[in-house]
């Protein structure tokens, strides 16, 4: 189920889970964009960077893992950067799952994909590695559980 509500004159939407009754995502629309995320409150303040100018997108290092191509028109971008989140989690941590946490952050370097929606297919990029592997790896996953899908995949 799809509820909505404004607030402060945006429209946002939440994406209801009948049978749990729980939140799974909201999102709205703004400046030709739809924003996705876990909560209104990360939303809101996607749009308050966005507004300030303080975004990824005047963020040399983001910048610097986009693909290398001609056309920066991109359906949609995916970006995580794990490191930031993981390493405040050290300090409550010991032992063994400290060591697999500090490992994790260690190998969970920023990660950019990107995709463009074609005539008859979705084309995804990436000068990113997951987790150490390459994206190429996730796009021959993708199309082997397709079987009409080509794989177009570059890196």
């Amino acid at each position: 189920m799809i509820e909505s509500a404004d607030v402060s004159g945006q429209r946002f939407y939440s994406l209801q889970d009948t049978s749990t009754e729980t939140t799974v995502a909201q999102y709205t629309f703004a400046n030709g964009y739809m924003i996705v995320a876990p909560t209104r409150a990360l939303i809101m303040e996607a749009l308050q960077t966005y507004a300030s100018g303080d975004s990824l997108a005047h963020s040399a290092a983001f910048r610097a893992l986009l693909p290398k191509d001609t056309d920066e028109n991109y359906s949609a971008i995916a970006y995580q950067n794990l490191t930031p989140v993981l390493t405040p989690l050290l300090s409550q941590l010991n032992g063994d799952s400290a060591d697999a946490l500090r490992q994790l952050a260690a190998d969970a370097r920023p990660t950019a994909i990107c995709a463009r929606g074609e005539q008859s297919s979705i084309e995804a990029s990436s000068d990113s590695h997951l987790f150490g592997s390459e994206f190429l790896t996730l796009g021959n996953l993708i199309a082997h559980g397709n079987k009409n899908a080509a794989p177009r995949v570059r890196e």
